[in-house]
Formats: C-alpha cells, structure tokens, sequence
C-alpha cells in the first residue's frame, strides 16, 4: 500500500495545552494531564474505528512498534505510536509479540481523529500533538 501523507497536512493542536511552572521556574507543558485528556478522546470514539487489516508479528518486528506500523497497511513508522493505542498496549517491547495479531486502520481515519480532536480543543494555546509524538 502507498504511504497516506495525509497526516501530515494535517494542524496538530492537541490537549498539550496546560503547563505548570517546574522548581527552576520555567513553564513547561504538563504531559500527564495531555495524555490523560487524549486518551479520554480517543477511548470516546473509539468504536468509530474500522479495522483495515489484521496484521500478524514477524520474528524480527517483535518488540518494535515502528516496524510494524511501517511494513502493515499503515505504511509509515511514524505511526507507531497509534498501534499501541489502537490495541490497547502499554509497553511495546513486551507487547509486541512474534505470532500475534493486530488490528490495523487506515492513516486516513488517524487524521479523521487527530482533526477531531482539534477542534474539541478548546484552549487557545497552540501545542501542537505532532511535536509530542513527532509526526510532522
């Protein structure tokens, strides 16, 4: 399958908008509180999703996500960090098994996603989620 750029035309703006001052003083983007509202979201429209493919784990992408993303439909290594969220993983060097099957969807509903998840984001702060999980 061709790689879907589609993705990256996309404004990340994202729920990395609160920050909190750190001890030296300097204001910084609180991850914990941005994780915790992007995983509501996407746990939110999740039964939205359709699955493109069911993608079985060769002996040498075990234990890495990006390889996954990149060899399956998705076609991209960037997208490594939707597969675990997708199926529900926590640590890819445990959860990423040889012989295990993952749902897979298209780099065009992670769009549909992120857009939707842009325009819930109220705040008028301009984080962007493509610096936190490096998609652009």
């Amino acid at each position: 399958m061709a790689n879907d750029n589609t993705t990256n035309n996309v404004n990340y703006d994202s729920f990395f908008t609160k920050t909190i001052v750190d001890s030296k003083g300097i204001s910084v983007v609180d991850m914990n509180e941005g994780i915790d509202n992007l995983f509501k979201y996407f746990n939110e429209n999740a039964w939205s999703f359709e699955e493109i493919q069911q993608y079985l784990v060769t002996e040498f992408e075990e234990g890495y996500p990006d390889l996954l993303a990149l060899n399956s439909a998705l076609g991209d290594s960037r997208f490594w960090w939707w597969i675990l969220m997708l199926n529900r993983l926590d640590d890819p060097f445990e959860d990423i098994k040889q012989n295990w099957v993952y749902a897979i969807n298209s780099p065009s509903q992670i769009s549909s996603f992120i857009q939707g998840s842009n325009n819930t984001n109220t705040s008028k702060a301009t984080s962007r989620i493509g610096k936190i999980v490096e998609l652009n």
